[in-house]
């Protein structure tokens, strides 16, 4: 049974309202990046027929990096909207891809039973030790759709878009893939009980004060 899943499956409907949304998100950004562009190269131009030094260089620096900017922009959008990311957990292993280098993905399947340890690196990183894996498979898809099977590694480092996927291991699932769990000391306070007498003279709770 699975108990989490990202990205979540969607209706009909919603699959045809979430391609309307994306399709009007890549024309927004598409019409920013092109205005940016333009900008970008107005400035450049203006820079180069300046006659002030100072200011060429300061105008051609301006409408490059602009230029930049947009493009870095737009590309950054495009790469994070891609679908071939995704997370399964199920009650004994996990199904995961992320990506690996230019438009390559790493497919994992890691079943819960094969990890020793895991723990999380100052970037967020979640790392599974794997002992003896046998069921587990690490796959590379290329660009093209071509997919290629690796060994097992010994840690396997996954990277997650959706962080509440993260989040449902290590809180709900901690003991299966064996990440350090900390239990937190209830503070009871006796002097904090409130009898009949109480409340009938402290209707506000301010305990006297």
């Amino acid at each position: 049974m699975i108990l989490y899943e990202y990205p979540p499956r969607l209706t009909r409907s919603g699959r045809r309202q979430k391609a309307l949304h994306d399709l009007e998100e890549h024309k927004k950004m598409r019409s920013n990046m092109f205005k940016n562009l333009i900008l970008g190269a107005a400035i450049t131009l203006i820079g180069v027929l300046a006659e002030n030094m100072l200011a060429k260089i300061l105008l051609i620096i301006l409408g490059l990096g602009n230029i930049a900017v947009a493009a870095l922009l737009y590309w950054y959008f495009a790469y994070w909207r891609q679908a071939d990311v995704y997370t399964r957990i199920y009650e004994d292993h996990l199904e995961h891809s992320q990506r690996k280098g230019k438009g390559a993905y790493l497919e994992v399947v890691i079943w819960f039973d094969e990890v020793s340890r895991s723990w999380q690196t100052n970037s967020g990183v979640l790392v599974c030790e794997l002992d003896n894996a046998k069921r587990s498979e690490f796959k590379l898809r290329d660009k093209k759709g071509g997919v290629s099977s690796l060994e097992a590694p010994q840690k396997a480092e996954l990277v997650f878009q959706d962080t509440a996927a993260k989040l449902y291991l290590i809180n709900e699932l901690w003991e299966q893939i064996g990440y350090p769990h900390k239990e937190y000391n209830v503070i009871e306070d006796d002097d904090d009980y409130y009898s009949k007498e109480d409340m009938e003279w402290d209707k506000l709770h301010k305990h006297g004060l």
